[in-house]
């Protein structure tokens, strides 16, 4: 159905608003919604971005979850740092391979906040015990973050909300209207068709084989070398006959043939 990505900021209230779309989805949307964020991976977000190697481990973790949770009757909310510049976990190149898999289109919602904002919202975390980033990792995530370009054919539609020039709540503007976009509200200007995409040739999977298809192939050709064996002991001779293949078959055919049945 959708794959909502939450980008912005750290400690810039992306996860409030994740919750509270979340729960709006819930309301008007008989669809089920999953959010996706380090939490619900059991992880620590200073522990997670303490240094590159960790912090790829989460991004395949991440990864992984909208992998299994994405699909064309779900609704996925990506809540985390998704910074553009350094991760493959972009507004661009992740969701244009899931679209093709799952037929699922993406939304971005970015978060636009002053970064002296930010780190007073950290700070005032900190000080009242509440989860919160170390000032290492603030500044790391900080100086990384690339603010997402609506002009951008793979940002389109953006939607970005303000959370120092308006209060993010279930109930405000810029939840509602990202809410109803994304359901197909006609009352919505530019809201998207809810109507599920047909499947192409490009959003299709290539059909597999079954697991025993190998193992199958290699008895039905054991039973006819072995009926051919059979045969040629006990012939007392004859004419010798011939299949017809028909007239004129090219050899590319030949090979493709011979392609095919090998590759199995």
């Amino acid at each position: 159905m959708a794959l909502v990505i939450i980008c912005g900021q750290p400690c810039s209230g992306k996860s409030t608003a994740a919750a509270c779309l979340m729960k709006e989805f819930e309301k008007t949307n008989n669809m089920p919604v999953v959010l996706i964020d380090e939490p619900s991976l059991n992880l620590d977000r200073n522990s997670a971005y303490q240094d590159m190697p960790r912090e790829k481990n989460l991004r395949g973790m991440l990864r992984s979850a909208v992998d299994r949770a994405v699909s064309i009757d779900t609704i996925v909310i990506v809540d985390s740092l998704n910074n553009i510049k350094d991760t493959d976990m972009n507004c661009g190149a992740w969701p244009a391979q899931l679209g093709r898999i799952t037929a699922c289109t993406c939304w971005p919602v970015a978060y636009v906040a002053d970064e002296a904002q930010c780190r007073a919202w950290n700070e005032d975390r900190r000080l009242k015990a509440l989860p919160a980033y170390e000032d290492k990792i603030f500044n790391d995530m900080v100086r990384r973050f690339e603010r997402p370009d609506g002009k951008n054919r793979w940002n389109s539609r953006l939607f970005e909300l303000h959370p120092g020039k308006e209060d993010i709540h279930e109930d405000s503007q810029a939840i509602v209207e990202t809410v109803s976009f994304l359901t197909g509200n006609k009352n919505v200007g530019g809201s998207r068709n809810p109507q599920k995409l047909q499947p192409t040739v490009a959003t299709q999977n290539p059909r597999t084989s079954e697991t025993n298809s190998l193992y199958e192939l290699d008895r039905a050709t054991q039973e006819i070398v072995l009926i051919v064996v059979d045969a040629q002991a006990q012939g007392v001779g004859g004419l010798v006959r011939s299949v017809n293949l028909g007239e004129g078959l090219p050899i590319i055919s030949f090979n493709a043939a011979w392609n095919a049945f090998t590759s199995v």
